[in-house]
């Protein structure tokens, strides 16, 4: 199954890196991840076409103009038309938001992790991925208590 996986700076990309190994190698993975990211390419295990594009608002886009975020997410429209992915697969970045959006307007089954780093409160991409994803997990059991379509999985590290 052709698999988009979207890679966060930092802690983002270790988790999904974990659970990558986690599911093998029977999957055709894609990666997406920011022109920012200096790091997660080099840490992937199951190889696939990786591509990169500028992040659409986050801590690198402090002005939050959402103007700024139109090219930014039209290049991830552009990764999604070319890898036709099945399954979006995310864990808390920013720029997941965008192509899962897109992805669930063309069908795609979008799955989303909460980041491990948020025990009571959702982060602001878990917000919005909350309402997006099809599947949406969280690491630790006090936030299923206040979303309750999400699913507790455990922690990914």
């Amino acid at each position: 199954m052709k698999t988009l996986v979207v890679l966060g700076d930092g802690g983002h990309s270790t988790e999904m890196l974990r659970l990558l190994e986690l599911l093998g190698p029977n999957y055709e993975y894609s990666y997406m991840m920011s022109t920012t990211d200096s790091i997660s390419q080099g840490r992937i295990t199951w190889k696939g076409p990786v591509y990169r594009v500028p992040v659409p608002f986050g801590k690198y886009t402090p002005d939050h103009n959402p103007i700024r975020a139109i090219g930014p997410a039209l290049r991830q429209l552009a990764v999604l038309l070319r890898v036709r992915p099945r399954a979006i697969l995310s864990t808390g970045a920013s720029i997941a938001v965008p192509i899962s959006v897109f992805g669930r307007l063309m069908g795609v089954r979008v799955i989303h992790i909460e980041t491990g780093s948020r025990v009571y409160t959702m982060s602001a991409t878990g917000k919005l991925m909350y309402r997006i994803a099809h599947l949406f997990f969280v690491q630790w059991e006090p936030l299923q208590k206040d979303y309750p379509k999400a699913i507790y999985a455990g922690r990914l590290l």
